[in-house]
């Protein structure tokens, strides 16, 4: 009963009953692939593309771990940022799940590589996450990240197509 009156009077009095609110969910806003330019100590524009499933051969992403071509420089590493938007200040705890699943430049065995990161949404409501990754650059690298304990989470997946021969 006395709970019922508290209920009631937050109600009359326009305030929100902290049991019953509802937290909004975190978004992924982007997903970046950066080659890491080991001869120069720079880094690429971002080189990640949605997964269409064709596989065309991209200049900038052939034959990366040797110099030349028509990029800064040579690359076998990337860093890759995935960018989350939300409510700053939300005290429920929810983390980036980021998985990479490629074959390295020396090995046949395909690599999953998946880490998880605690999200901590800024004063401005956005928070970037970075995950490298090493002994790429002939390979196709297929990216994905969801935010885990929320309801709803979509990966959102890109690609980087690597290629190399002659």
């Amino acid at each position: 009963m006395r709970l019922t009156l508290l209920v009631l009077a937050l109600v009359l009095t326009g305030l929100q009953p902290v049991c019953g609110q509802q937290t909004a969910d975190y978004k992924i806003t982007s997903l970046k692939a950066k080659l890491f330019y080991d001869n120069q100590g720079s880094f690429s524009e971002d080189v990640a593309q949605e997964d269409t499933g064709a596989f065309v051969e991209p200049s900038i992403l052939w034959n990366t771990p040797m110099e030349g071509a028509s990029r800064v420089g040579a690359s076998s590493s990337m860093l890759v940022t995935v960018e989350v938007s939300g409510e700053y200040a939300n005290t429920r705890p929810r983390r980036i799940e980021f998985t990479a699943n490629y074959r390295p430049l020396e090995g046949s065995r395909v690599i999953l590589f998946r880490r998880l990161a605690p999200i901590w949404i800024r004063e401005n409501g956005k928070y970037v996450a970075g995950f490298w990754l090493y002994n790429v650059g002939c390979n196709p690298v297929a990216l994905s990240a969801r935010i885990t304990g929320q309801r709803s989470s979509q990966p959102f997946k890109r690609v980087v197509r690597f290629g190399c021969g002659e």
